[in-house]
């Protein structure tokens, strides 16, 4: 690890180690906090540091605006009235044109004394006022049998093995939560993130409901965590219930989780399939919806547009939409 990066290193870990409250489950854990009308997202480094000492903190500039030059060949662009350099570490979407708007991060330490700011990242981004922001970029890796807990206000917690946070205070905060590998740069002094498409790479932990899914992104602006699928769903009790679905949301706002598209659910015997199914797992239901949803079991076959569904017990009731109730008793 190069000097700077260590000396960073060094720095987060006092900072935040000693400033954050300490997780429950780790006295001395570092962390990174934000928040959302009260409600706090918190990320937590769970491994201890001779497992893993990659807590990394990174200040960065973001200039939004339109991008006025783009010359791959001379490795430079200009956004605004910021002229950038490409590096090692430059990442440019392929599809970006002279004139589109973008956001551009970038390095303004000037390393090599040249006093050229160098580009990191230059992204499409919706069209606004051109400003400048300051940027904070959190990398955090527990690798197994560790995970990185990062925890949704009270009642909601998802694990993974890699966490990136990033926040620029007023205008973007986001956290990604997935599986991969994280390699340290040498030559960029840089870590570098490769996230993995398993299966399983996050869970997500509701009450008695336990979510598995790919990788799950949190943006602070809505309020809202996607999990892209396939998902696979558990709850405990005496009747435990399994299910699947394409991706999940969870909102925080609600403090529930949406399963979306080819939704199905098994328990006691009984199938039922949906489009979605709202899960409010502190009132016990879900709420599902298809066109229509059905369900069926050893008593026979149930379809409804909207259906509510008793997480403990599997107990139907349509709210709407009745088209059939087939018995297949003899």
């Amino acid at each position: 690890m190069g000097n700077k990066t260590a000396a960073v290193f060094a720095l987060v870990l006092v900072l935040w180690a000693g400033a954050q409250q300490p997780d429950e489950a780790c006295a001395n854990c570092p962390t990174v906090e934000l928040e959302r009308e009260g409600k706090p997202i918190v990320a937590v480094k769970t491994s201890p540091d001779d497992v893993s000492d990659v807590f990394v903190i990174e200040y960065l500039d973001v200039q939004t605006g339109y991008l006025e030059a783009l010359d791959p060949d001379a490795r430079r662009a200009q956004v605004a009235d910021v002229a950038l350099w490409f590096d090692a570490r430059t990442r440019l979407d392929p599809a970006l044109q002279t004139g589109d708007f973008v956001w551009a991060v970038y390095n303004p330490d000037l390393d090599d004394g040249s006093g050229r700011a160098y580009l990191l990242e230059l992204l499409p981004y919706p069209e606004a006022e051109p400003a400048h922001h300051a940027l904070q970029r959190f990398l955090i890796y527990d690798p197994a049998p560790y995970r990185t807990r990062v925890r949704f206000g009270k009642d909601t917690e998802a694990y993974g093995h890699i966490a990136q946070v990033e926040r620029v205070k007023g205008v973007r905060e986001r956290v990604v939560l997935g599986d991969g590998e994280v390699t340290y740069l040498a030559d960029a002094d840089r870590f570098e993130v490769n996230f993995s498409d398993g299966d399983q790479a996050v869970e997500v932990v509701q009450g008695k409901s336990r979510a598995w899914g790919r990788r799950l992104e949190y943006d602070n602006a809505s309020g809202k965590a996607r999990v892209a699928g396939p998902i696979r769903l558990e709850r405990a009790g005496e009747k435990p219930l399994s299910g699947s679905s394409q991706s999940l949301i969870y909102d925080l706002d609600e403090d529930t989780l949406t399963l979306q598209g080819e939704v199905v659910l098994v328990q006691e015997g009984r199938t039922t399939r949906a489009n979605a199914a709202y899960v409010v797992e502190s009132e016990g239901y879900a709420y599902l919806y298809g066109d229509p949803v059905v369900s069926k079991g050893p008593d026979g076959e149930v379809r409804g547009r909207v259906v509510r569904y008793r997480l403990d017990s599997g107990e139907l009731l349509l709210l709407e939409g009745i088209e059939a109730v087939f018995d297949d008793a003899p």
